[in-house]
Formats: structure tokens, sequence, C-alpha cells
């Protein structure tokens, strides 16, 4: 096998121009095991020894950036204090550039040496002009695994807890070193996590630990661990096994944002050692999805949870939303893990206690109900009427049974209380996708789609792939989950439109396709009208 080349023996040239830059800068090359690395001294600070090393994909990654100074000299920000790395271009170097030279290198260590060194500490620049600070919390020296903060701790503002607070950790004793936190007494009151995490770890060990709240983050590594939780006043017992859970202030989101950081401290047959605590928290929902916080109390109600009623329930949950009302008599069958989102371990139990397990997998905090029940089939009067009263009070009554019957159906009533509708549905070969909306008083309905569009037909096949009918205990259709998943993210973000209120003029038939007329690969998509139409007797029976 022929040796690989490395960067430096493949691009020699431009191995020798950082040479030269380096070399004239003061700094020496120190070639070893295949490492290429110089070092040197800082030119605006000489108390800053530098070292530069370079990857194995330079130029396309940037050289990493070294001082190893003493801890009282660790840059103020924009260095990383374990392992003395300064962070040069951003986070993830995303501000590297494959033509950029030793000189621009040298040029971002030596600013960040000069604005933030504690010997010329700029504090005017830093609070006009310093781009967002690393984590404090993120450069502890965690051992393997990590504790779950889950809602409503996760949610806590420093002043929501006491100075210090007596609480319960749920940790197995088996090689995932994963927990969570399970309660917490703040004033007298305890509290528990959310009832979505209340199996989480379940059979795990007990742990009683004590959450303190510090004025100062507490050092990052745990070599004198002792010395300062006794200058803290903080009792523990060293030879007994325990976790101590510290809540301090750290920047985040953006310069000056500050909200509550954890860390825990596992202490085991005398040995401490820092563990990551993993918030869930609202923050994250609402940077990540900005109009999730407007969703979490909406209310969905979603017949037929197949395939792609599976991917659109899911999807909506992980958006935001926070009431499930899941409707559909099947039973889940090991083929169904082709295209559904439920495991395949759940086989011949119904679709929806599939579909609402793994929503509580992704989202612990989302209120579901589940109906086994096919709709319209008038065997069961007492379910029917619970299926109407809560269909009249659903923010949006989704479709997605591919079911003509019980489009008409959900149409009616929709049109009768004022409903909106989503009527979301893929072809017989799963190469297009349809999506019809039905906004009150705003755009026709489902039959006036019918009327509209019903003698268009989806676009053809691909060449040479064979179809047969569905039914008689076939699939209903073909197709790989790639293509359905295009199709149960155009249907979600239809139905999320309809629930922030986005006026779509024009935008009421949403058309998607994967194929052209003649099967041949085509990616297109259409928006088209539905008007109100005057012979439709749903729409105009109250005028």
């Amino acid at each position: 096998m022929d040796k690989i080349k490395l960067w430096y023996e493949e691009m020699p040239e431009i191995f020798e121009n950082e040479k030269k830059i380096l070399e004239s800068r003061g700094f020496s090359l120190n070639k070893n095991n295949n490492t290429i690395e110089f070092v040197g001294i800082s030119s605006v600070l000489k108390e800053y020894p530098l070292r530069i090393i370079y990857p194995d994909g330079y130029p396309s990654f940037p050289p990493t950036v070294f001082s190893d100074v003493q801890d009282d000299l660790v840059l103020i920000r924009h260095q990383t204090k374990l392992n003395k790395v300064l962070c040069c271009f951003g986070f993830s170097s995303e501000r590297w550039r494959a033509d950029f030279t030793a000189r621009e290198v040298l040029q971002e260590a030596e600013e960040l040496i000069t604005h933030f060194s504690p010997l010329t500490y700029d504090k005017d620049f830093v609070l006009n002009s310093d781009i967002v600070p690393e984590p404090r919390v993120n450069q502890y020296d965690y051992t393997s695994g990590g504790l779950l903060i889950p809602t409503p701790f996760g949610d806590f503002s420093f002043n929501d807890l006491d100075v210090i607070n007596e609480g319960t950790i749920r940790y197995p004793n088996n090689k995932t070193k994963r927990g969570i936190v399970s309660s917490i007494k703040v004033s007298g009151s305890i509290l528990v996590a959310d009832k979505g995490y209340e199996h989480w770890f379940g059979g795990s060990t007990i742990y009683k630990t004590y959450i303190f709240k510090v004025d100062s983050p507490p050092p990052l590594t745990t070599t004198k661990i002792s010395e300062w939780l006794k200058e803290k006043n903080i009792p523990y017992n060293h030879k007994k096994n325990q976790f101590l859970i510290f809540v301090f202030k750290d920047e985040w989101g953006h310069k000056g944002n500050m909200r509550m950081a954890w860390v825990a401290l596992k202490i085991t047959q005398g040995q401490a050692q820092w563990i990551r605590c993993y918030l869930v928290s609202s923050d994250d929902i609402n940077i990540r999805t900005p109009y999730g916080s407007k969703l979490s109390d909406k209310r969905v109600m979603v017949v037929g949870v197949g395939s792609l009623g599976s991917i659109v329930s899911t999807t909506l949950a992980q958006e935001g939303i926070g009431k499930f009302h899941l409707f559909d008599f099947d039973i889940y069958e090991p083929a169904n893990t082709i295209r559904h989102q439920v495991r395949q371990s759940l086989f011949a139990l119904p679709k929806v206690d599939g579909v609402a397990e793994r929503i509580l997998e992704m989202t612990p905090k989302a209120d579901i109900s589940i109906y086994r029940m096919a709709i319209g089939s008038g065997k069961d009067q007492k379910g029917y009427q619970k299926f109407i009263d809560i269909l009249k009070n659903s923010d949006v009554v989704i479709d997605t049974t591919g079911e003509h019957s019980v489009s008409h159906l959900l149409n009616r009533l929709c049109v009768q209380y004022k409903v909106p509708l989503v009527v979301g549905s893929v072809t017989n070969g799963a190469w297009s996708c349809e999506i019809v909306k039905y906004i009150p008083n705003y755009s026709g309905c489902w039959g006036c789609w019918n009327q509209n569009f019903g003698h268009m037909y989806p676009p053809s096949s691909p060449k040479g792939q064979i179809q047969f009918a569905p039914g008689c205990d076939q699939p209903t259709f073909t197709g790989g989950i790639s293509s359905i998943n295009i199709a149960g993210g155009l249907v979600s973000q239809a139905i999320i439109d309809i629930l922030l209120n986005v006026e779509l003029d024009d935008k009421q038939y949403i058309v998607w396709s994967e194929r052209d007329k003649e099967g041949n690969r085509l990616y297109s998509i259409d928006y088209k009208t539905n008007p109100v139409l005057k012979d439709c007797v749903l729409c105009n029976e109250d005028k």
C-alpha cells in the first residue's frame, strides 16, 4: 500500500512559505512524528509563549495556537483554560479561510493577547466590540457521561433557588454514567421533574444531593477541590460516595446575556470528578426555533399516523406544539419500520401507541391523547361524540389517512365548526405530495379543491417501475423514506403557517413532485389557489 503523503509533502511550496514567514518572526521549527510545530514568543507581550501546530488537513483546517502560560496569565476570554488553546478564528473556526497564511494566524493571536491579557485588559473594548465569549461552563475537565437537568429545573433562574437546596438524583450503576435530577426541595416545597421524565433511569440508585448557589464558577479542575470546598464552607465527606451540584451565572447566547450554569461534582471512593450537566431549557427551543414558544399551547388533531402521519406528528412535536390528539385504528407491523418513525420492537401494538411513545422520547413535555378507533365507522357512538368534541376545540385538524371517505367527513365537520383543516397525501408511488389547506373564511374547502383540481393527475411513475393497486392487505403506496420525509416537512410547514396566522395568498394547494410526466427525476413544487366555489354546498351553507 502506498504511503499517504502529508500536507507539507504534497504542498512543499506552501510549507516553505509558512516556514519563511514564521522564522522571520523569530519562530523555530520543531518536527516530530510528522507533526509540524513552530515555537516562538508573542511580539506584543513577551510573557506569552506561542506554539503553532499545523494539522494534517491544512490549509483546509487552521493551525492550532497554544500559549502555555500560568493560570494567572490566561486570557480573560478566548483562551481555553484547560489546554491553553487560543480561539483565533471563532467558534468551530468559522472565520478561517484556506487562503490565510501564518501572517493571519499570528495577527489573530496577537490581537487576542493585546485585548484580553490580564496585563492589558481593555474593558471598554470587550463591552463594545467583543464577539460572544466562550461559556466557562464548557471548559471543565469533565469525565464521561452526564447529568440531565430536566424541566422545570432547566428553566430556573438564579433567584429561583435557595442558597442551599436538597435534591435527589437517579443514577444507574452501569457503564452509561448518565443520570437525572428527579426532585429539588426549594423553600420547603418539593418540586419534581416534569411528568415526561418520571420513567427516565427507572430502577437506578437514588442519591440524595445538595445544590449550592455560588457567586463565582468553581475551579475548572478537581486538583484543589478540597481547598475550594473548605473556602466556600461547603460540607462534604470525602469518604462517602456522593453528588454535589453547583449553580452559578454564566454568559450564554450573546454578550451580556447571563443564565444559570450547572456543574456536578461526583465523589467516589475519595476521588472527585466533574460531571457535565445538560439542561433542558426553553432557551434552547426558542433560539433554534424562534416561533416555538408560540406553538406550545396549540392543540392539533392528527387523523392517521401511518408513514406520513408519524413524520408529521413527530415533526410538529419537535417544532414545539404541546398538545396532540392522535387517531388511528391500525396495528404496527415490522415492515412499517421502512418508512415509519416507530421502532420495530413495537410491532403488534396500535400505531397511535408507538407514535405517542416516539413523541415523548423526543419531547417529554408533550401532552398526548391517543384514540384507537376508525373514523366514521359508526360502531362507537360515544367515541364518535368524543371525536367531535376534540375536533371542535382543536386549532387545526390534520388528515394524513389518504382515505377520501375520511377526508370528506373531516372536511364537512371542519367547515361546519370553522376549524382549519390540512389534508396531506402522497401518490401511490410517493413520487409526489399534495397538500390542501382549508382556512375558515379565507379559502375554499377540500370539496372545492375536488371540483377545482380533482381531474388533474400526478406525474408519472419512474420508468420501468411496476405498480400495483393498493389494498387487499398490500402496502398503500411504494416509495422510500427520503420522499416521505420531504412530503412530511411540507405538510408540517403548511400546518405551522396556519397556527402562526401566516397569510400566504394563493397558496392553499401545494403540489410537490420528484418526477416529470415521463417518470424522469425532476424536483418541482407549485402553489395554487383554492377559491370558494359558488356551488359548494358546505362553504355556502350559511349564506
